[in-house]
């Protein structure tokens, strides 16, 4: 399905408020889509936000592709730019079927009074950065594995603005990531952490974002039940989003560089998996000791921080965004990202980024009977700590990895819950739904 702007069919989509001189039922109120003739009435009475206007875009997306219409004049208001958001993510589809239904929506021709060309481009930009991240999430383990993503990074950024660095297993050898190979010694396919980089010639702000790219995890010996498999190949999810980030920088500008490092691994079972009460000597000399090994995402994350710290010397935040915790999704649900920190300040920044973008976080807090929480009695961490508050746990383990200095410049994202969901919310649609990438763009920004 195509945007342009413009008027070139004969079908008219209009907006109401009220049910005046309406057909018999319609009401006028948000939402509510009914065809009469040649025209599609659509209800916004009652719009109250910018998430009110992203989420009809999306159902009258929805309503278009099933009824058979090929196009389609839709004079939108002049604050358009949320309402195109969700017209662009509505048409979002994902599927392996043979037998793949067509839909007949080839356009939607959208106009204004006032001039909207640039709106309308960023707003196609930005879906289309999430629907990008959506399809890596979507993913089968198997069409997504670290040669496939590596192959395909650098050939979506060559010629652009950003730059790809791919460390292979030597690399990560050289730099003592014991934390991050171990994770995929039982893997077939190579570890690998890719570097992307966006840097203006002048530029304000420089953000790190560091993502957990766990192509599958089985849970390794620690191995899950059957019935939380099927949808492990979401576990990369952290690495998609800041992925679909980069992509979005590639044919947009920033005034600040953005670095990222995506973490690939595949937590896998064979004899040479690593164990539980295995002892792991991290990047930076930390050891820990292995009480789960479906504690697995914070170990490949922790290795990426100390790369991340040792090859950027000065920055303003670093990120890590990962689908890390069940405890996240069991605390806060499905719709909701959490973020860990000692920076009060950073994690309200990145709340209300989110709630801009349509995208909701919870912030979580340390205190003090917790920060032992992940201390151990025969290594200097364990990678699961003590019971209770696993969310917060996790996020302090990672921790460890940030030198004193930057501290204060950290916050990592939790987004197991609403990345991949069973059930749609919102503008997200089932399955993978690009979560983070907007709050991302918005951050950057």
């Amino acid at each position: 399905m195509n945007i342009k702007i413009g008027k070139e069919s004969d079908i008219n989509v209009l907006f109401v408020d009220n049910g005046k001189k309406c057909p018999i039922g319609f009401n006028g109120k948000n939402g509510e889509i009914v065809s009469t003739n040649n025209t599609v009435l659509v209800g916004i009475k009652g719009i109250k936000n910018k998430e009110d206007w992203r989420v009809l875009g999306v159902k009258l997306t929805g309503y278009l592709m099933k009824s058979g219409i090929k196009d389609v004049n839709i004079a939108v208001p002049k604050k358009c730019g949320d309402f195109i958001e969700g017209i662009a993510l509505g048409s979002y589809k994902f599927s392996y079927k043979t037998d793949k239904k067509k839909t007949k929506l080839k356009t939607i021709y959208v106009s204004s009074k006032s001039d909207i060309k640039n709106t309308v481009a960023e707003s196609i930009k930005r879906a289309q950065a999430t629907n990008f991240t959506r399809d890596w999430v979507n993913t089968p383990p198997e069409d997504a594995n670290s040669m496939s993503i590596e192959q395909k990074v650098v050939s979506m950024f060559k010629g652009t603005d950003v730059n790809v660095s791919v460390y292979g297993e030597d690399i990560l050898i050289k730099n003592g990531m014991n934390a991050h190979l171990a994770v995929n010694r039982a893997s077939r396919h190579e570890a690998k952490t890719i570097k992307l980089t966006y840097e203006p010639k002048d530029y304000d702000k420089h953000h790190i974002f560091v993502g957990k790219g766990l192509t599958y995890d089985s849970g390794g010996l620690s191995i899950k039940p059957g019935q939380h498999m099927t949808t492990m190949k979401a576990d990369k999810a952290g690495a998609m989003t800041v992925w679909g980030l980069m992509k979005y920088l590639s044919e947009s500008k920033s005034t600040n560089k953005v670095t990222v490092y995506m973490g690939i691994a595949e937590n896998m079972i064979d004899g040479s998996a690593y164990k539980p009460d295995d002892v792991l000597t991290a990047m930076n000399g930390k050891t820990i000791h292995i009480k789960n090994t479906d504690a697995e995402g914070r170990l490949v994350l922790f290795d990426n921080l100390c790369l991340a710290q040792k090859e950027n010397k000065k920055f303003d935040t670093i990120h890590t965004l990962a689908t890390l915790t069940g405890a996240a999704v069991y605390s806060f649900g499905d719709e909701v990202g959490a973020l860990v920190g000692f920076n009060e300040k950073l994690k309200r920044q990145v709340k209300k980024t989110g709630e801009k973008s349509g995208e909701l976080f919870t912030v979580t807090e340390f205190h003090k009977y917790m920060m032992d929480g992940v201390n151990d009695t025969i290594a200097d961490l364990s990678n699961t700590g003590t019971a209770g508050m696993g969310c917060q746990k996790a996020g302090l383990f990672l921790t460890n990895a940030i030198t004193k200095k930057n501290k204060n410049k950290y916050c990592h994202w939790d987004i197991a819950g609403p990345a991949f969901v069973d059930k749609a919310f919102g503008h997200n649609p089932a399955g993978g739904t690009g979560f983070g990438v907007r709050t991302l763009i918005d951050f950057v920004k």
